[in-house]
């Protein structure tokens, strides 16, 4: 079993993934076959190897000879996600075209040795490909977890935005292009998601705003404008105490001349027309001050 054990050190090692090659480099053929037969590792597909109890997707991925991408990628990554793919989604060789999978969605493209190694998309691959097939909102709060977790940087996604051609490529761009590290969370990037896509800019990410005995961050502000907008996620407050604290927080903003809108999830996701005009009577409020960003009319996507 010491043979077998040290196949299990060198997959775990590897992420818990890892191919024939290279368990045999870290260990020895006998080894292999030894932690098989005693099923410590589990053979999925051609050359590929789990421990066993791991990810069913990237299982279900390298069983197919390719990598977890879209949705189920951003998840693995552990990124925030808008809503959960309902199966998952691998990416195979090109050359795989005819393949069918009743328990993934299929999307063919070259894959590099890193990603067929590991059964995930990388990071870059992962956003672009979010960003050019999701809807707006949900491709951007891919593209902002993305970049609040440090697995890519901005350059790298708006570069490859840019130098992508093929369906979706103008959304991928406007994605990468208003992408934020500074958003919160998901529904959070939602709202502003939505915003955008309706024209509505200025609002800034975890904006802190300052005043006479007041310190507190809003999850949206046009400081211009002085109009703060809350996505108010039902558990966030946690105590009554918690829920009365906002309210008067809320309520100092407002005496400070600020304009405030808050929203539900259900708000976000399920009424965002609402949600825009709602944003639009609040800024309709206010003076403006300065001209909007340039650049939206070409962003702007259908």
């Amino acid at each position: 079993m010491a043979g077998a054990g040290d196949v299990v050190a060198a997959l775990a090692a590897s992420g818990g993934r890892s191919t024939y090659r290279r368990l045999v480099a870290a260990t020895s053929r006998r080894d292999v076959r030894a932690a098989v037969r005693a099923r410590a590792v589990e053979p999925v597909g051609r050359g590929r190897y789990v421990l066993p109890g791991a990810d069913t997707e990237i299982a279900l991925a390298l069983g197919n000879g390719g990598a977890v991408s879209y949705l189920t990628a951003a998840r693995v990554h552990g990124w925030g996600v808008v809503r959960r793919p309902s199966v998952p989604h691998v990416t195979v060789a090109q050359h795989g075209h005819g393949r069918t999978s009743p328990r993934a969605v299929l999307h063919f493209a070259d894959l590099t040795d890193a990603e067929r190694d590991s059964g995930v998309t990388s990071p870059v691959r992962t956003v672009l490909d979010c960003a050019r097939s999701l809807p707006f909102h949900e491709g951007l709060a891919v593209a902002d977890s993305a970049l609040r977790s440090g697995a890519v940087l901005r350059e790298e996604i708006v570069d490859a935005a840019a130098a992508y051609r093929g369906a979706g490529a103008r959304r991928a761009r406007a994605v990468c292009h208003a992408a934020d590290e500074r958003a919160a969370n998901a529904f959070e990037s939602a709202l502003r998601g939505h915003l955008l896509v309706a024209g509505v800019t200025g609002f800034v990410p975890q904006q802190t705003i300052t005043g006479p005995g007041l310190l507190m961050v809003v999850d949206l502000a046009d400081v211009d404008r002085r109009v703060a907008l809350e996505a108010d996620g039902y558990g966030v407050h946690g105590t009554r105490r918690a829920f009365a604290v906002d309210l008067a927080r809320h309520d100092e903003l407002q005496a400070l001349g600020w304009v405030t809108r808050r929203f539900a999830f259900e708000h976000v996701m399920g009424r965002p027309g609402w949600v825009v005009d709602q944003v639009r009577t609040a800024l309709a409020q206010r003076v403006v001050v300065g001209p909007p960003p340039t650049g939206w009319a070409q962003l702007r996507t259908g």
